[in-house]
């Protein structure tokens, strides 16, 4: 695959990289992997703020339970927050869903693959 760019930003990318002591494409994917992870963060944050504007008569029908929450819509719940981790897992693959207790987070778990670069 080749992909065009033009001559200046090939330039910025290669300064960039070079002062970071990097190939181009390990800056790349190293970029690539910050942005994602930024973006994922703040879809999370989104979910959460969203849980928290629903009226508490809503939320508190979850009392007890752990919740999954997706694109603003509540996916699925279960008292057992494994089971509904993997079922989200399974549902989801690797897209961002935020999961916590119905009252609230109290410790927050970030679940995410691991990147090994060789």
């Amino acid at each position: 695959m080749v992909l065009q760019i033009s001559e200046e930003l090939a330039d910025v990318i290669q300064q960039e990289a070079k002062e970071r002591q990097e190939t181009v494409e390990n800056f790349l994917r190293s970029t690539l992997q910050r942005e994602r992870t930024l973006s994922n963060r703040q879809k999370i944050e989104r979910e959460q703020k969203w849980w928290e504007s629903l009226p508490l008569t809503k939320r508190a029908e979850f009392s007890g339970k752990y919740i999954a929450i997706h694109n603003r819509q509540l996916v699925d719940h279960d008292k057992n927050e494994t089971e509904l981790y993997a079922r989200i897992r399974k549902k989801f693959g690797k897209t961002p869903v935020l999961i916590m207790p119905a009252e609230g987070p109290q410790d927050i778990h970030i679940y995410s693959p691991r990147v090994i670069q060789e």
